[in-house]
């Protein structure tokens, strides 16, 4: 099999069609936004030579369709054009979203067929997803040509003007603006400071710094299939007290466990110790927010399993269930436990962030129509997420047919936790090489 490289054609700077009005100059950070380190969110989406066939469309149209409706997207998405000033104001000054051109030496069945760390990271531009950057700009595209005439289009998307869903409602967008290029502009509502304002007076505070361990870990992919996934919701109904469980409450008990399992092997000989997982919270509904609302419009959700005698599907999704209604009752406005752990590294000076040991993130995008992202030429073939920032990190995308887990671990604890026999009664772990 040939070794994968990619060569880099060209990078450019794509700016707005028509430019910002100075009304619009100046785009302020909230306090949650504030909270956020620069990272960019990165999604990719491949397409096959058989649905750009299907089109008549050759690489060098879809390049020059793709880098006109991205100039035409940021009319709309203006902040994504400009650059960030300090960690308080994003400068909307219309310098443009980066937009690069990049050759792959690969058949794209080989991205298709497998999950291949070293093959999913050509895609983005690179060292830049999960990154603390700050020399790039605040949308980075990428379109990736592999030898077979298949394509993969990607964006790394600045965490510090906007959380998931506003890096969706994006892709969302510039895919359709591709597709219907004379149909009706997005209407976007920026929160801005008006929901989390920052503080009046006192120096503003320094942009967090997200500790990485990345160079340790190793990204997996798992497909829990719909007839699985219900098997699994049901054996979770008969246990538990929560009688209609989630696809993201059964997937992400189902993960959280077994990385316990997983993590208690390699450790073996040492006594457990307490959990916690982490859960990303969108809070439009919540604060009447309508969905095309752009900006970090969140809170984390956090359960704790303090003894291993608990750690069972039943307990953790009763313990999830509870936590979601904890979260729907308080006022996540005035009372944010993300910005509440923020400001509390904001008072003892510390300007990073630093994951515990025994502690799993997980984000969802189960409710997202990710896999219908259609630029004129079908639905992707495949989704990907970049390896994450530090391992125990696990995104949830959902798919046509169940749910794709991407699942970031240390690699000795991968190659137990790939084993798992609970894990695999329902999901198949895709291929790596």
């Amino acid at each position: 099999m040939k070794m994968p490289s990619s060569t880099i054609l060209s990078e450019k700077l794509i700016k707005p069609s028509s430019p910002t009005p100075s009304t619009q100059r100046w785009h302020k950070l909230s306090l949650l936004d504030q909270a956020f380190s620069n990272i960019y969110i990165p999604f990719a989406f491949f397409y096959t030579k058989k649905q750009l066939d299907s089109v008549s469309i050759n690489p060098t149209q879809i390049s020059h369709l793709l880098e006109n409706s991205l100039s035409k997207l940021l009319v709309s998405y203006y902040p994504y054009a400009g650059r960030l000033k300090d960690n308080t104001i994003v400068d909307c000054n219309d310098v443009g979203a980066d937009f690069l051109r990049v050759e792959i030496n690969i058949p794209i069945s080989q991205a298709l067929q497998k999950h291949n760390n070293v093959i999913e990271e050509m895609v983005f531009p690179q060292d830049l997803p999960w990154s603390n950057c700050t020399n790039r700009g605040l949308v980075v595209a990428q379109l990736s040509y592999f030898n077979c005439g298949g394509i993969a289009i990607s964006l790394c998307i600045s965490h510090k003007v906007g959380d998931g869903h506003s890096s969706y409602n994006l892709f969302h967008d510039w895919a359709k603006i591709t597709r219907e290029p004379n149909g009706p502009k997005p209407v976007l509502q920026y929160v801005q400071e008006s929901i989390f304002p920052p503080p009046i007076t006192g120096t503003p505070f320094l942009s967090p710094v997200c500790t990485s361990n990345k160079e340790d870990c190793i990204q997996r992919k798992f497909i829990f299939p719909i007839q699985k996934l219900n098997k699994l919701k049901a054996l979770i109904a008969a246990t538990s007290n929560v009688q209609n469980p989630t696809r993201n409450e059964v997937v992400s008990a189902l993960i959280f466990k077994c990385i316990v399992a997983a993590v208690k092997v390699v450790n073996s000989g040492k006594s457990f110790q307490p959990w916690i997982m982490s859960q990303s919270f969108d809070l439009r509904h919540q604060i009447d927010l309508p969905p095309n609302s752009i900006g970090n419009i969140l809170t984390s959700t956090y359960i704790s399993i303090a003894a291993e005698k608990y750690m069972t599907l039943a307990n953790i999704v009763t313990e999830m269930r509870k936590e979601k209604q904890r979260v729907c009752d308080r006022d996540n406005v005035e009372d944010n436990l993300f910005l509440k752990k923020f400001l509390e590294l904001a008072t003892e000076e510390k300007n990073f962030l630093k994951v515990q040991n025994n502690m799993c993130n997980f984000s969802s995008l189960v409710k997202f129509p990710v896999h219908e992202i259609d630029f004129g030429w079908g639905k992707p073939a495949k989704v990907n997420i970049a390896n994450g920032l530090h391992n125990k990190v696990v995104f949830l995308v959902g798919n046509l047919s169940g749910v794709d887990a991407f699942v970031s671990l240390s690699a000795k604890v991968m190659s137990v936790f790939e084993k798992e026999k609970e894990l695999l009664e329902f999901a198949a772990a895709v291929p790596t090489f």
